[in-house]
């Protein structure tokens, strides 16, 4: 009698795995913290959580860079689901419960994709343990803009294969998961996974006349396109925002657009993970190969797809068995050839050829390709789980495997122990020379810990190979093997640290006024090199540096307590082209005064620094508090007489290009709180003795104010210029013009006016048509019925 294992009993392992991994971050007593965890998304995160709690959108991040696009940056996820729930719960937890309830679903999406290609459920769901704890879906949980796809990705192209088979509930299902994905938080990804799941829809529904195929392709387009317009108001300003983005104006390089190309050589990284060393420490063990990676930090700090993966991808064999068997192979192979020719990027002449084409120059991180690699190997890990433990099934499909790997590894593990000297002149040529000979040594003695540590997994996972080749209930403790090992081996990409001192408020709080506008010296190495690597830590450990940024209040950290900081502008390039040209302008001025010139004509209040600034700067600057730590003495600096925040200029410079306004700024002879500089050709203006404005109402998003001016004037507005801002003077459209590098003016007339800037809100309620349009769609296809 052949024996059937249930499906519960490979479920419920590794849902229990993936519980217990997140079970501190679900009591709150701990933290994820590395990285875009912190240095990106948390700041964004409190700034949505104000708005809602005020019970507005949150369009404008008031507290970035003069104030950013919010809602209109797919990176900040700011219309995705679980962001309406910040109202009635803490930052932290919230924060912290994006990243593990994606990871929970995972598993159950890849089981889902699995079953819909043709897999018995412990075939599925040793594809979703392959899935969930390998190397690529863990690195995601410090990017919280990706990590809806490990979720989101299987689902969709489970939806779509069912609904080519003629469920309309499936291309319901279809639709919203591609709506979701829309508004997850990166288009590229969103993309290669529409892609995924149409090539997984050819290749795994099954059609037997013409007919039926154009019926179940007409089903697709219909739930695709319902999920476009249910997403519609985040396509729509994000489309608002991009031409005057730093991604959309510029562009990137080739150097920059092929940063984070997949190295062929990294794929030492697959037997020894971090083999370049661990993201999460500062002393011996720390990455160190940069030349491996396109010589920047890893965007994936690891792909590492464990021990049994490999195998069972090897086990899967040739394409045999039912059509839909096939197919899956076919469309396995097919995400892992293509992801890997264009994640390869540099290194691949053709790949780098396409992406540089037309809007790919707003591309880049071609190792965000990844995604179909890793799905694509889940999958296939599948099928070898299938032949190997599935009915007729031979185990030394998968054992054979093992054993290779073990040798392996055993065998690297003796000559790292038994022969030092050859080990460490191979390490010594691998790694940077400057670092010391006692770091290349430790490494040989990690890397020997590795092999080892690997070789012992491998043993243990054959030997639970063999008794589910005997017993196949035994398959579900396979799997919580894997799933054990792995979260053992990947925990240096995912550390924890204790919640608390993310939540106290730092002591330089006083220092910096809620209604000011600071600048940190240290971020992007405004002021020279920063000094956060530099300090005295009590331990080598990465979680110092955050601690460190927390209580010296970095800019990412300003929103948490209603700081506003000036020109930390977010790394993803969807911030406002100018802003991004100011803050380069700061960081490669000559001299601390042209840097302070440069502040003070934007209304910056408050500079923080951890060095002395230059002694010609010190007559710009009033010392207002310091605080020690970490063997560096940060001090807070005021500025002396900045722009005000709002004014009218009674001197007008025109510049023709930046670097004309920029000189212009930084000169001896400009005064903030009079004069503005706007582009155009010809000599100064002057405007008599200037005028007086009156604020009536300001927010992130409006600012109403009434000017007297007998002579005319321009009002200046220490707010980011963006396109999405519209003004009326006296009730009449007027133009925004660019003020100072990055802000904006609105010129008016002599005599007394009553002037609005505000956000032009129309195009998302106008968009906002297209979701209810959307939400119609999937209900009609839910609600049909086949006469």
């Amino acid at each position: 009698m052949t024996i059937r294992p249930r499906s519960s009993l490979f479920a419920l392992p590794i849902a229990a795995l993936v519980v217990l991994w997140a079970l501190p971050l679900i009591l709150g007593d701990r933290t994820l913290f590395l990285r875009d965890t912190f240095n990106t998304h948390l700041e964004m995160k409190a700034a949505q959580a104000e708005a809602l709690r005020d019970g507005r959108l949150p369009w404008i991040d008031p507290y970035r860079a003069g104030g950013q696009p919010l809602l209109a940056n797919p990176n900040t996820v700011a219309l995705y689901p679980d962001a309406w729930l910040l109202r009635g719960l803490p930052l932290l937890w919230h924060h912290n419960a994006h990243f593990w309830l994606h990871l929970l679903l995972a598993p159950f999406a890849m089981a889902a994709l699995g079953r819909a290609f043709g897999l018995p459920p412990p075939a599925a769901w040793a594809a979703a343990a392959c899935w969930t704890f390998c190397g690529w879906t863990f690195s995601l949980l410090n990017l919280y803009n990706l990590v809806a796809a490990a979720a989101l990705t299987p689902a969709l192209c489970a939806a779509a294969i069912h609904t080519v088979r003629g469920s309309r509930r499936a291309a319901a299902a279809c639709g919203l998961l591609w709506g979701l994905l829309i508004v997850s938080g990166d288009p590229l990804t969103a993309a290669l996974s529409l892609a995924l799941a149409l090539a997984a829809a050819r290749l795994g529904g099954r059609s037997s006349s013409r007919r039926p195929a154009l019926r179940s392709a007409a089903l697709l387009g219909a739930g695709v396109s319902a999920g476009t317009l249910l997403a519609l108001p985040q396509i729509v300003e994000f489309l608002r925002i991009l031409p005057l983005s730093f991604r959309g104006h510029r562009g990137y390089g080739e150097t920059l657009r092929s940063v984070a190309s997949f190295d062929p050589r990294q794929t030492l990284e697959w037997l020894l993970p971090f083999a370049f060393g661990r993201p999460d420490v500062t002393g011996a063990g720390t990455f160190w190969g940069h030349a491996f990676y396109t010589d920047t930090p890893p965007l994936f700090f690891t792909l590492y797809p464990g021990i049994l993966a490999l195998a069972l991808v090897v086990a899967s064999g040739r394409p045999r068995g039912t059509w839909t068997n096939e197919g899956g192979h076919r469309w396995a192979w097919l995400a892992i050839g293509g992801g890997v020719f264009f994640a390869l990027g540099r290194f691949n002449p053709v790949a780098a050829w396409l992406l540089s084409l037309g809007p790919s120059n707003a591309l880049r991180y071609p190792i965000k390709l990844w995604l179909a690699v890793a799905l694509g190997a889940a999958l296939l890990a599948g099928f070898g789980y299938q032949r190997a433990f599935g009915e007729n099934g031979r185990a030394r499909r998968a054992l054979l495997p093992l054993g290779f790997l073990g040798l392996v590894t055993a065998a690297l593990w003796v000559f790292l122990s038994f022969a030092p000297e050859a080990a460490t002149a191979i390490l010594r040529s691998l790694m940077p020379r400057e670092l010391p000979d006692a770091f290349v040594a430790s490494e040989r003695i990690r890397w020997a810990g590795l092999a080892l540590l690997s070789t012992l997994t491998t043993g243990l996972l054959a030997a639970t190979a063999w008794l589910t080749a005997r017993r196949p209930n035994a398959g579900a403790l396979l799997l919580t093997v894997h799933g054990a090992t792995q979260l053992f081996f990947l925990a240096p990409v995912v550390p924890m640290d204790d919640a608390e001192p993310y939540r106290q408020n730092p002591e330089l709080l006083v220092a910096l006024p809620a209604d000011g506008l600071s600048v940190h010296g240290d971020f992007d190495d405004l002021f020279g090199r920063a000094s956060l690597q530099d300090g005295d830590y009590p331990e080598p450990h990465i979680r110092w540096w955050e601690r460190r940024a927390f209580e010296e209040v970095y800019p990412f950290t300003g929103a948490l307590w209603e700081r506003r900081f000036d020109l930390n502008a977010s790394p993803e390039g969807l911030d406002s082209f100018l802003s991004r040209s100011a803050q380069a302008a700061v960081a490669q001025a000559g001299s601390d005064v042209e840097r302070i010139r440069l502040l003070a004509s934007w209304g910056v209040d408050r500079l923080l620094l951890t060095r002395e600034p230059e002694p010609a700067a010190r007559a710009l600057l009033r010392p207002v508090a310091e605080r020690p730590g970490y063997g560096k003495t940060l001090r807070v600096w005021r500025i002396v007489d900045p722009a005000p925040e709002v004014f009218v200029a009674r001197r007008v410079l025109r510049a023709p290009h930046m670097n004309a306004a920029r000189a212009a700024l930084g000169s001896a002879t400009f005064d903030p709180q009079t004069t503005t500089v706007l582009p155009g050709e010809g000599g100064p203006e002057a405007f008599g003795t200037g005028g007086e404005v009156r604020v009536l109402e300001k927010s992130p998003t409006l600012l109403r104010a009434e000017i007297k001016a007998p002579d005319g004037g321009v009002l200046v507005w220490q707010r980011a210029h963006l396109p999405l801002f519209e003004a009326e003077v006296d009730g009449e459209p007027a133009d925004i013009e660019v003020a100072n590098l990055h802000r904006m003016a609105v010129e008016v007339p002599p005599g007394e006016h009553r002037v609005e800037v505000r956000l032009n809100r129309r195009p998302f309620y106008r968009a906002l048509v297209g979701t209810g349009l959307g939400a119609l769609g999937l209900l009609a296809l839910l609600a049909y019925r086949k006469q």
